[in-house]
């Protein structure tokens, strides 16, 4: 049976708060046979349906983008020298009047001179959401979801050869909390370039080395590495990563704590008015990094150059230019 785009939307607005199929078949003017049927066709599209049975009915709910996943995982390979590089960046915050994306085209571009094929976004790639009564509402100029999601498919650099691997912030949850829209996955499907890992982390495997990318949901603690030595204190000797790349503390540190190589990552994005209220320090920049392995697959050497950016270009969003560029250029 096929669904019309105004019933669809307009189911999936009648369970944005948890309701009865009864009432749901009421509202709907449908049987519970093709509410079902509705059900198993959205959930085809990737929106996530929760259904529970009750002692007199049963209840829906619209979870959106939310997915429910122990871990997400990803797998890459050495090349022949035994060698992984990327660049590993972190809150680019697109769609924000703070946003620098002449940094984050120079830092893509100096990446490409350099032979560099692979970039880890380590979460806040959107700006986020504010309520309409918030202080902080004007400093987006991207003001819904949509709007974010479409610029940053459009304006995102994009360099023939390169891809970009990014998992989902604090930040980018906004989205998820408000609209049930997990931007990372919505951008990933409209950028083949842009690969959608996870939210918050993802545990990738560089042939046996097990690095662990992971975005910060709690405040901004004192000391930078703090929030990287509590994590670590958490586990376990045996489920140690070999290292940890730790975002939305926008610092840059390198230090290895436990036998685990520790990078926080900075962020490519103004000192908001927000930051400056919380009085959060902002470092700007990117880290160019190589791993190397042995024969076995394990953690040879591990090397990680920081690149920091000391000055910000004032009102980027309205001058920055999209950076394409394909490799006869």
């Amino acid at each position: 049976m096929k669904y019309s785009t105004e019933t669809i939307n307009k189911f999936l607005c009648l369970i944005s708060k948890e309701k009865n199929l009864t009432a749901i078949c009421k509202e709907m003017d449908m049987n519970s046979y093709e509410i079902l049927g509705l059900v198993n066709h959205i959930k085809e599209k990737g929106i996530n349906i929760a259904i529970k049975k009750g002692i007199d009915d049963i209840y829906m709910l619209n979870m959106g983008d939310i997915e429910y996943h122990e871990k997400n995982t990803y797998q890459f390979q050495t090349n022949d020298s035994n060698e992984f590089k990327f660049i590993a960046i972190a809150d680019t915050r697109l769609g924000s009047k703070y946003e620098q994306l002449s940094i984050l085209n120079d830092i893509y571009q100096k990446g490409y001179e350099m032979g560099y094929t692979n970039v880890i976004h380590c979460g806040n790639i959107s700006a986020g959401l504010y309520p309409l009564n918030n202080e902080y509402a004007e400093t987006n100029f991207a003001d819904d979801t949509k709007e974010q999601i479409d610029y940053i498919v459009e304006n995102y650099p994009k360099i023939e050869g390169m891809k970009t691997y990014l998992i989902t912030g604090k930040i980018d949850d906004k989205h998820l909390e408000k609209r049930k829209i997990n931007v990372g996955k919505r951008i990933s499907e409209l950028r083949k370039d842009l690969i959608y890992l996870g939210r918050t982390s993802c545990d990738i495997t560089i042939d046996k080395t097990v690095m662990q990318i992971m975005s910060s949901k709690l405040a901004k603690p004192y000391t930078v590495s703090y929030r990287a030595q509590q994590q670590i204190d958490s586990y376990r000797s045996e489920d140690k990563p070999d290292i940890i790349l730790y975002s939305g503390n926008l610092q840059m540190d390198k230090f290895t704590y436990r036998g685990v190589h520790c990078i926080s990552i900075p962020s490519i994005c103004a000192t908001t008015k927000e930051m400056t209220d919380k009085r959060y320090s902002n470092t700007i920049g990117a880290w160019y990094i190589t791993v190397r392995t042995n024969q076995k697959g394990q953690l040879e050497s591990f090397r990680a150059i920081s690149s920091p950016y000391y000055k910000t270009i004032k009102d980027d969003y309205l001058k920055a230019k999209k950076k394409i560029l394909k490799k006869e250029n």
